[in-house]
């Protein structure tokens, strides 16, 4: 495979697509990159000694969300990634990449039936979405749904705690839950530091009114 060919097709089917309104123009593609080197970092940190798939889970990464926006999605993105790159990959390289698309977004099959490549893709793929990204989508949903700042606020403040369990519950790998668990951690202060203020309070305000004092006494 000639990962710069593969990757151009990428940036050209989807670099100015939106898999919904709301959503940024390139979502997909650029979705796709950040999916692609969170797979191979896993697969170092997992499987430190195998890297021979990794051009595998790169290209099923770049291509994994072109159908993103439609039902079934998953499967109807191996059936587009097997028709764009059929005279660009070998039939066992195209039936693994497409294989990883097909069932990607699948959480609640018996895991023991998906190969590592799977597990990795679809570790990398949920992790994109938590952290500062999903703070980005919710505004961008906001925004695009006319809500009001304290109308998303109070939905993030509603979801999280439950969002959190479930979501950490569908990785993987024990790594994978502690980098979400990271995610989910910053998420938490910036859910709390939001609602504070939008209040109209000073977060930190002690600490802050404790340095304050020491300045001026200082003075």
């Amino acid at each position: 495979m000639d990962l710069n060919v593969l990757k151009q097709i990428a940036s050209k089917q989807m670099e100015n697509e939106r898999s919904h309104t709301w959503k940024e123009r390139g979502n997909k593609y650029y979705h796709g990159e950040r999916t692609a080197k969170l797979a191979v970092t896993l697969r170092k940190l997992i499987f430190p000694d195998d890297p021979s798939h990794d051009d595998i889970l790169t290209v099923a990464a770049w291509f994994h969300d072109i159908a993103n926006g439609a039902e079934e999605h998953a499967e109807k993105g191996a059936e587009i990634t097997r028709k764009l790159l059929s005279n660009l990959c070998s039939p066992a390289e195209l039936d693994e990449i497409c294989g990883i698309i097909a069932v990607h977004d699948d959480r609640y099959s018996d895991r023991a039936m998906f190969s590592d490549r799977v597990k990795l893709h679809q570790d990398a793929d949920h992790l994109d979405h938590f952290g500062t990204f999903e703070i980005w989508m919710k505004f961008l949903y906001a925004v695009s749904h006319d809500m009001t700042i304290n109308s998303i606020k109070d939905h993030m403040v509603k979801v999280f705690p439950s969002h959190t369990v479930i979501f950490r519950n569908e990785l993987n790998y024990e790594i994978s839950k502690l980098i979400y668990d990271d995610k989910a951690n910053f998420q938490k202060s910036f859910i709390e530091r939001f609602a504070v203020e939008l209040s109209g309070e000073i977060c930190n305000s002690d600490e802050i009114i404790k340095k304050w004092r020491l300045t001026e006494d200082i003075k």
